[in-house]
């Protein structure tokens, strides 16, 4: 019970209160998607003790709970623990290696804490991270919340690993939000997926009907024979069920993803919400229920128009997936200008990989995505290009004892576009949760450890750090 004043009819006081420590670490990693993920391997695995703090009963975040179970880039290119994830799955026949990588939502999330319990990391699920604790003007732990009650959680280094950068923003980082232009973001989503879908017949129609779909190579993917199927477009079915008010919303084209030829089973990416602050609890509950009111027209229009799917049936949906929120502000602010240039930097911490193309925008807040005029869908092509991050966009300016991972990044909202993929975001959750064990290790906050030093451990940890692996 807790006893509380009313000043008015907006705001309360609560008397001080006196909490548990619950735990006292190296590293203390707030988020268990794929930045949280790749920061806590990143982190226990050069010794440090570590947590690992997670809202969900499951790791994965978005590859998981999210139901976005696709990784566009060939395994070969991934880096880090992301190409190792990759390539255990694969073996054990739970993915297939293409250009794309489809695999197991249900054998990921067991993977990963496999992984975790391995290296010694410790995990505390089903837990809130509420807002950091600092002392002497640096972060030295979270408030978390759970079924124990509150509690604190105290730490060397903390990693923001939220996606939102919800402790970041407690913290004093400079930060911003959405579109630098008017703060406008990118779509949220919920996925769902369909069982019992004849893949032959599907694939067989989209074959006889090019002009229905992406001419991408990257979006539009035909080789059932090496498991490997991702459709994009029924452009024209699409445009008809809008016209008729079959399906309402700004959804112009069908994408089936993760496609699993041997089940049967595709994941649909095509519900999407604008003008969502994926910050803000009121706009979440409001855009998850306005999703999945479109995934229920969009099954209708599947299982009685899209051929091979006259049999099929939800298997399930995801959470809601939030594209883009907060960014923060280090001394390097990464530009699409600086990926399409190929720059290096000399503090580096790793080089990765993405299907884009300059001014490409896969995901615009102004809407429009798929339609007639989005030639991003319809016909280009996106190739496949490198670009790498260097360790100071994973530095806050304005905070002490904390670090960004994920696609919290120092970016712009263009740069967004190339870092957000779930492979980037583990190998820059390992930089941030490696050079983290680091300055507990060294008793230095981030930005004053050693960058060659952190290098060194990246590389022999199997990161591509791009040209500054020459000065090593």
């Amino acid at each position: 019970m807790t006893d509380f004043i009313q000043v008015d009819a907006d705001s309360i006081t609560l008397p001080d209160r006196r909490l548990p420590v619950a735990a006292q670490v190296d590293v203390l990693v707030a988020g268990g998607g794929p930045s949280g993920f790749g920061a806590a391997i990143g982190a226990a695995r050069q010794g440090a003790s570590t947590l690992l703090i997670e809202r969900n009963g499951v790791l994965g975040g978005v590859a998981t709970a999210g139901g976005m179970n696709t990784w566009n880039v060939p395994p070969n290119k991934m880096t880090g623990i992301a190409r190792e994830v990759a390539e255990n799955l694969i073996d054990a026949g739970h993915a297939v290696a293409g250009p794309t990588v489809p695999f197991d939502v249900q054998a990921l999330k067991e993977l990963m804490v496999e992984h975790l319990v391995a290296a010694g990391a410790k995990l505390l699920l089903y837990t809130w991270a509420v807002e950091p604790l600092v002392r002497d003007a640096c972060v030295r732990g979270l408030l978390v919340i759970n079924k124990s009650g509150m509690q604190a959680v105290l730490a060397k280094t903390v990693v923001d690993a939220t996606g939102d950068g919800d402790i970041l923003a407690g913290s004093g980082a400079e930060m911003v939000k959405g579109r630098e232009l008017d703060g406008k973001m990118r779509p949220v989503s919920v996925l769902f997926r369909l069982g019992g879908v004849d893949i032959g017949r599907l694939v067989a129609y989209a074959k006889q009907h090019p002009e229905q779909f992406s001419a991408d190579p990257n979006f539009h993917i035909l080789d059932p024979q090496d498991g490997l199927v991702r459709i994009c477009g029924f452009f024209d079915l699409m445009s008809q069920a809008k016209r008729t008010g079959r399906v309402e919303g700004d959804i112009n084209y069908i994408r089936f993803e993760g496609i699993q030829v041997d089940r049967g089973i595709v994941t649909v990416n095509n519900s999407r919400v604008y003008g969502v602050d994926g910050t803000n609890a009121w706009d979440l509950s409001r855009a998850d229920i306005e999703a999945r009111r479109q995934n229920r027209q969009l099954y209708e229009l599947i299982k009685h128009h899209v051929p091979g799917c006259e049999g099929c049936y939800v298997l399930d949906s995801s959470s809601i997936g939030v594209r883009e929120t907060r960014r923060i502000r280090g001394s390097h602010l990464l530009t699409e200008e600086d990926i399409a240039a190929n720059r290096t930097y000399d503090d580096s911490v790793a080089r990765v990989w993405r299907f884009h193309a300059p001014g490409a925008d896969w995901h615009s807040p102004d809407g429009g995505e798929g339609g007639p005029q989005n030639l991003t869908y319809r016909t280009d092509e996106t190739p496949l290009t490198s670009y790498e991050i260097p360790y100071r966009c994973l530095v806050p300016n304005g905070a002490q004892g904390i670090l960004a991972a994920g696609r919290t990044l120092s970016q712009t909202q263009r740069a967004d576009m190339y870092t957000r993929g779930q492979y980037t975001c583990m190998v820059t959750g390992q930089a941030a949760g490696t050079a983290a064990a680091l300055a507990a290790r060294q008793g230095v906050v981030p930005r004053e450890v050693d960058i060659r030093r952190l290098q060194r451990m990246l590389v022999h940890s199997g990161v591509d750090i791009g040209a500054a692996m020459t000065a090593l």
